[in-house]
């Protein structure tokens, strides 16, 4: 078998694919990439057993009659030579039935090949659900959730995914950890209703891989759930489980609100969270008078106090942690933060004052509980 491609296409596919590949593997023949041949089409293909990628270029290929369509190379080897080829000129790949042999002009590295027949087999899905998007909006919802999901090993499962639910014409993207919430929604014209909880992982690989393509189709099987363009296939295993009911988590009524520019809060948290992460997290917020104090204190050491103004009826403390804090707030897109309160131990709900899109909620801390 013998392969010619442009090089920046190559390392492009090999990036792609080599997001779901892991340093820790319980299987060896993981770390590698297989690659994969038909009459016009290159294949790399990579899998974690959870998540797999496929990811398609065109090129020159020739193959005798009775030789093989497909080989498994060592990727990170692989990768880093192809890295430091000449981006803009074709390189070769020669396959014998043991040896990989990669050219460019007068450079050319063998490696040993792996039985094809070994590597894990990607899935196939059962078109039952298919959900035709724009990529920047699946990538918006993304980003604007998935910091909320649990990345602790040890947590409930439907924590650490996603719950995808669409219905009345619209898209909601929801993830929690229990301690916080972060839910964006976007108005599609007539998608079908839907509910599944997709792996963070999914969606974060999905977030780096590199695409042309302004659309996205997602299809799934109930099992399984693949996010499809013409050249990238990321496959995954949903989550099975029962997402918490988020919409009773939602206060329905704020008994206080204040309302804080986001360009003077948002500074003024990142300042004062540099001592509550070096010690308890918490980040104790104070509204008066039309004035917010935010303060932390690293016991023994040191302590911070800001102030900002707001516009309100808030009159209350509460306790919060930081990072969580800084994190809901930075995805919220507009000038006006709000604020709605109805106790210092109660959920707090943080949104933008003139945007509906997007609404975090963020329970406070007790005075003797460190996180």
């Amino acid at each position: 078998m013998k392969i010619k491609l442009l090089n920046k296409e190559f390392l492009t596919a090999l990036n792609n694919v080599g997001k779901v590949i892991t340093a820790k593997t319980i299987d060896p023949i993981l770390s590698n990439v297989l690659i994969r041949v038909d009459d016009t089409d290159i294949t790399f293909i990579a899998t974690n057993l959870e998540q797999g990628i496929k990811n398609t270029v065109k090129g020159d290929i020739e193959i005798e009659p009775g030789e093989l369509k497909e080989t498994v190379l060592p990727f990170a080897l692989l990768r880093e030579i192809i890295s430091k080829f000449n981006n803009e000129e074709q390189t070769e790949i020669l396959v014998t039935s043991d040896k990989g042999i990669i050219k460019q002009g007068t450079s050319e590295y063998k490696f040993n090949c792996f039985n094809a027949n070994a590597f894990a087999l990607l899935p196939e899905i059962e078109e039952k659900i298919k959900i035709t998007i724009p990529m920047k909006i699946l990538k918006k919802l993304t980003e604007n959730t998935i910091f909320a999901t649990s990345k602790r090993e040890e947590s409930r499962k439907e924590f650490k995914g996603i719950l995808f639910d669409s219905k009345d014409n619209n898209l909601r993207f929801i993830a929690t950890d229990s301690t916080c919430l972060a839910f964006s929604n976007f108005p599609i014209e007539g998608i079908q209703e839907e509910l599944f909880i997709i792996p963070w992982k999914a969606l974060d690989v999905l977030g780096k891989v590199e695409v042309k393509e302004e659309v996205i189709d997602i299809i799934s099987d109930k099992n399984q759930i693949s996010f499809n363009t013409p050249n990238v296939n990321i496959i995954s295993l949903l989550i099975n489980g029962s997402f918490p009911p988020y919409e009773a988590v939602i206060p329905k009524e704020d008994e206080f609100y204040a309302e804080v520019r986001k360009d003077e809060l948002l500074p003024a948290l990142d300042r004062v969270e540099v001592l509550a992460r070096s010690s308890t997290k918490k980040i104790v917020l104070t509204f008066s008078a039309g004035n917010l104090n935010i303060e932390a204190v690293l016991p023994e050491i040191s302590e911070g106090k800001e102030s900002v103004k707001f516009e309100g009826t808030a009159e209350l403390s509460v306790i919060l942690h930081g990072e969580k804090l800084i994190n809901g707030i930075s995805h919220i897109n507009d000038d006006i933060v709000v604020f709605g309160m109805n106790s210092p131990l109660h959920p707090i709900k943080i949104k933008g004052k003139s945007d509906d899109s997007y609404l975090y909620i963020i329970m406070p801390q007790k005075k003797s509980t460190t996180i």
